[in-house]
């Protein structure tokens, strides 16, 4: 099996996890929002906490089912001009959509780095009930951008082996 092929399922798995995470992550939200619901309702009492933290929750799971979406070539596919290339047009489709996704996921890193950097250093803390600091729900955004490049450069990789392949 080539180095290509073993990455391939390894990141498959890996993607498989974190959306399995992600899933739990939206499943932890629901069980909020309904507790939320049932003590307003019921006990004319609330947690303080349900909308902040099941907007965390929200935005985890999202950008951790970003990776799967595109390891499962998903994500954000638009193939009305590339359905019409032939097979070495769309390989280099493909390379240059995969570079292009990962200059966008790498900026995204050195912003939400930053952002996070900046909300760890002055001790930033919510404006809701919990003052939960900031960092927390924040590093996420540069975790998940990071896993996104390594799917693009996998994908790039991937695409570079196709259109290398001799044509029959």
């Amino acid at each position: 099996m080539s180095i290509l092929g073993s990455a391939q399922k390894a990141l498959d798995r890996a993607s498989r996890s974190v959306c399995d995470v992600a899933g739990w992550l939206l499943a932890a939200m629901a069980v909020l929002i309904n507790v939320e619901i049932v003590l307003r309702y019921v006990f004319n009492s609330s947690t303080l906490v349900a909308d902040e933290y099941s907007g965390y929750l929200f935005v985890w799971s999202t950008l951790l089912g970003f990776g799967y979406a595109l390891q499962n070539e998903q994500f954000l596919k638009v193939e009305t001009l590339v359905s019409r290339f032939g097979p070495r047009g769309q390989h280099a489709a493909a390379i240059l959509a995969a570079m292009a996704g990962l200059i966008v996921a790498a900026v995204c890193i050195y912003a939400t780095g930053a952002l996070f950097y900046a909300s760890w250093h002055f001790a930033t803390a919510s404006i809701q009930p919990s003052a939960t600091p900031l960092w927390l729900p924040q590093i996420i955004l540069p975790v998940a951008f990071s896993w996104l490049c390594v799917i693009y450069v996998h994908q790039a990789f991937r695409a570079i082996g196709q259109l290398r392949k001799p044509r029959p």
